[in-house]
């Protein structure tokens, strides 16, 4: 509703419960947008095909249709900003929305207010191959595909809704984007149990047809969060390499495939316009065995 203060201000006095409640009975007539800048129809569409299978048989008109219908409540995403890492972190915004406040979903308050704030968040892909591109505050931004899932602690079900990964970043190639703000590139994560605890990689598997491409990359501000450790691997977590090419500098994981087989080494991403790997060496984060976060 910031971009339909005459709206905010009905809505302030008491006169409408929300900006849904006057988009639902003469905002779309008016032709009001009711995401200006946020609800991406094409990236919700890509995100949940099983949101094109009911539109193709009728059941929605649009992508937009179902999220006011059902996807909201099931805390889907509008657009490539994750809303369940921003509602967590900001709970302030997610009781706003509850509550039937001026913004609808997280991406509605990051585009017209949050950015401004410096409030942090997460800007994830899809299966496919995707382009992301961060925003004006610290931003973490990750190629593969995000979805909420059940909490777990040392491998025991707690309650509540927690991230997952439904992706890897096998058969993808995406291009992250840094934007003005600073920006976390994830190129990988820790995962398991209470007994076991590996560290992986994304992007792993298809050699150097399946990565990130990575731009705007400013060394000493932005960082990558890579999972491994310098140099050789290990049994738990792949080892990391950085190589110097035409196309900017390559970082590879290192992977030890099993007793008596080679050792696999894929490209995970390349960071374009940079030509000192030591560049990105001191910008990158580890997750490791060691301490889990270990910075160079």
């Amino acid at each position: 509703m910031a971009a339909n203060p005459d709206v905010a201000a009905v809505v302030e006095s008491g006169g409408l419960a929300s900006g849904l409640q006057h988009y639902l009975g003469i905002g779309e007539t008016e032709g009001r947008s009711l995401f200006p800048g946020s609800f991406d129809e094409q990236w919700y569409r890509q995100r949940y095909p099983d949101i094109v299978e009911a539109i193709s048989q009728g059941v929605f008109t649009s992508g937009l249709e179902h999220y006011l219908a059902f996807g909201r409540e099931e805390q889907r995403s509008v657009s490539p900003l994750f809303e369940l890492d921003y509602f967590d972190t900001y709970p302030d915004v997610r009781s706003a929305r509850d509550a039937g406040g001026i913004y609808l979903s997280a991406a509605d308050h990051y585009s017209v207010a949050g950015q401004f704030e410096g409030r942090q968040t997460t800007f994830s892909g899809t299966t496919g191959n995707d382009t992301v591109v961060g925003g004006a505050a610290l931003d973490t931004l990750t190629g593969v595909q995000l979805d909420v899932g059940q909490c777990f602690v040392g491998g025991t079900l707690v309650g509540g809704q927690c991230r997952e990964y439904d992706s890897i970043g096998v058969n993808e190639q995406d291009v992250l984007i840094g934007g003005p703000g600073i920006d976390t590139f994830e190129l990988g994560r820790a995962q398991g149990g209470r007994a076991f605890v590996n560290f992986l990689a994304f992007y792993q598997g298809g050699g150097e047809s399946d990565f990130a491409r990575i731009e705007n990359f400013e060394p000493g501000r932005d960082r990558l969060l890579v999972a491994g450790q310098l140099g050789a691997p290990d049994i738990l977590a792949p080892g990391v390499e950085f190589e110097t090419s035409p196309e900017g500098v390559k970082v590879y994981s290192i992977d030890n495939v099993g007793v008596g087989v080679p050792t696999s080494r894929d490209l995970v991403a390349i960071i374009a316009g940079i030509g000192d790997p030591n560049d990105v060496l001191n910008s990158t984060t580890f997750i490791n065995s060691q301490n889990q976060f270990a910075m160079t």
